[in-house]
């Protein structure tokens, strides 16, 4: 599906589920696979008994969600803006004329951040980039994968997995007030996650914050080195802020596509969608849909529109909008006090590979300077 209308429409139908246990493909699949199932969305993985909120459905996802939603509250962002402009303030200190963005803020950002969400040690942040890098394709549906690949995903979620429920286990009797600390004492209240599901939540948020907030910071850097003026802007103005993230979802979201299950028949425009059916939206397309947006290829930050789709819809909106949101304003605003204008240094851009994310493997940058 790539028409704007359908997508939202589908995004907020409650027959359309995410749980691809439910589907056909999973079916096909697994009857394909035998004893060594592909090791994507969480399917295919020893010993792995939860399963990640986001590919659930109700009643299950009402629980999870309700319980990790905690993390996401309007209060708990504001707790952390501090912590998040401190850490973009460490990131661009010293910035040279030619640096990576990916390597310099891009990449570090969300893994440190989400270090302080989770209490995660300082001196364990790095290899969760790494993990997240192997982990990142559980958001994809790539099922035709090389065998070493496979083991290697496979063996990063088992390592990443490893470590919370360890973690969680060494917070049993904490009173902190990070996010693990918190789900674990709902855990001994008897209503919450069990451990595996603490682990499996942690896994998710480390490889869904890291490839989507990445790829956001990325496909900003390529649109503003395309459209100077709109980076000239936006120093010039902060308050031009929202209006400059929104266009930047909608004309290079971080993720292109996701998929749907239908719990039930469903007929749209005259055709069947069957229980079982896997439908992908093309979300990608559908914010460029001209039905909706005029001159719908055109970075254009005065745009009066419908809201893009890059966060999704429903009951399935993404619970870390307005985290990433957050973030990638405080980037934003780092890069343009520092800076006034970026350059691609190198003119073909390498994206990292993947069906559904979409965002640059690396980029390197020549820019300019502010005067200290």
């Amino acid at each position: 599906m790539s028409r704007y209308e359908d997508c939202e429409s589908l995004l907020r139908d409650r027959r359309m589920g995410k749980d691809f246990a439910n589907s056909k493909f999973f079916e096909q699949i697994m009857g394909e696979a035998g004893e060594e199932p592909p090791p994507f969305l969480g399917l295919g993985l020893d010993d792995w008994d939860a399963k990640l909120f986001m590919l659930t459905d109700p009643p299950e996802h009402t629980r999870l969600r309700g319980l990790v939603s905690q993390a996401f509250t309007p209060a708990t962002i504001t707790t952390l803006r501090e912590s998040v402009t401190a850490i973009v303030e460490d990131l661009l200190g010293g910035l040279p004329e030619h640096f990576d963005i990916m390597e310099r803020l891009a990449s570090p950002m969300p893994i440190r951040v989400l270090g302080t969400m989770l209490g995660i040690p300082a001196e364990d942040q790095a290899q969760f980039t790494q993990w997240s890098i192997e982990i990142a394709g559980l958001l994809d549906l790539d099922v035709q994968l090389a065998p070493e690949v496979a083991q290697a995903r496979r063996e990063a979620v088992a390592a990443c997995t490893t470590y919370f429920v360890e973690l969680a286990a060494s917070r049993g009797d904490s009173d902190g007030g990070d996010l693990i600390s918190t789900l674990v004492r709902a855990r001994d209240e008897g209503s919450a996650l069990t451990t595996q599901e603490i682990a499996a939540t942690c896994v998710l948020l480390v490889v869904a914050a890291q490839e989507t907030f990445s790829n956001l910071i990325g496909n900003s850097a390529i649109l503003f080195s395309r459209h100077p003026e709109a980076f000239t802007r936006l120093a010039d103005d902060p308050t031009a802020m929202d209006a400059t993230l929104d266009e930047i979802l909608r004309l290079e979201p971080p993720a292109h596509q996701v998929g749907r299950i239908a719990l039930e028949d469903v007929e749209l425009h005259g055709r069947r969608i069957e229980r079982g059916d896997a439908v992908i939206l093309l979300v990608a397309a559908a914010n460029r849909d001209e039905r909706v947006f005029n001159a719908p290829d055109t970075f254009c930050i005065e745009r009066e529109a419908r809201p893009n789709l890059s966060f999704s819809r429903g009951i399935h909106y993404c619970l870390g909008a307005p985290l990433a949101t957050m973030m990638a304003k405080a980037a934003l605003l780092g890069l343009t006090k520092r800076l006034t204008a970026m350059t691609l240094a190198e003119e073909t851009i390498a994206y990292k590979p993947g069906m559904g994310l979409r965002g640059p493997a690396k980029l390197p940058l020549r820019v300019g300077k502010r005067a200290d």
